[in-house]
């Protein structure tokens, strides 16, 4: 038989775990997760194993810690799009912005990769996900009634949405037929999206807006 493993209390972590946690992300656009051991994120973290240990539990646990954490940071777009977004000289900036930064170091290799081996990880996006296109339709209908956006179905919008996330996960080719990254392809869409959308009106019908969500 082989030696129990030692069940101990990790460590809490904190800002400095999340910040060489993070900073693994670049190296693994390209890699098999399949194929990683800890030995492998030994190396890449420039950690110790037991510093990792300390922790991390599994690479299971790791993996959902580094998503969660890209997660919660994408979650601010909810402040965002309630409370500036409808004002009639808005150039999303700050919601490019907070979109970039949540995406910032990953590939789109590298999250079909989380979706085959790391399925709780992937659920987290998963999540994340279902509650970001729920806001976008509440929002569209509302900049619809509120004469903000032209007309066009919300239901549609949000089929878009979808379409063009999940084309950014699944799509191998894409990012081998040009030089745009993850972070400059949402960037142009949020651009192109709601730029669109615009109708142009009195900034006034806009002032009741309040996220129901």
């Amino acid at each position: 038989m082989g030696r129990r493993p030692i069940v101990k209390n990790r460590k809490e972590k904190n800002k400095k775990v999340e910040q060489w946690s993070l900073a693994i992300l670049p190296q693994l656009k390209d890699i098999d997760l399949g194929r990683l051991t800890i030995d492998d994120l030994s190396r890449l973290l420039k950690k110790s194993k037991s510093t990792i240990y300390q922790y991390f539990t599994t690479k299971e646990e790791f993996f959902e810690y580094i998503t969660q954490t890209k997660i919660n940071y994408l979650y601010s777009y909810k402040e965002e799009i309630t409370k500036e977004i409808f004002k009639l000289d808005y150039q999303y900036d700050n919601l490019v912005y907070i979109v970039t930064e949540g995406t910032k170091d990953i590939s789109s290799f590298y999250l079909r990769q989380l979706h085959i081996h790391y399925p709780a990880a992937w659920k987290i996006i998963e999540d994340f996900l279902v509650a970001l296109l729920e806001d976008l339709k509440q929002f569209y209908i509302f900049g619809i009634e509120k004469k903000f956006f032209h007309p066009i179905p919300p239901g549609l919008l949000v089929t878009l949405d979808q379409c063009f996330i999940m084309q950014l996960i699944k799509d191998g080719d894409f990012f081998c037929k040009t030089t745009e990254s993850i972070e400059s392809t949402i960037k142009g869409y949020i651009l192109l999206k709601f730029e669109g959308l615009k109708n142009n009106p009195a900034n006034k019908n806009m002032q009741g807006y309040k996220m129901i969500f």
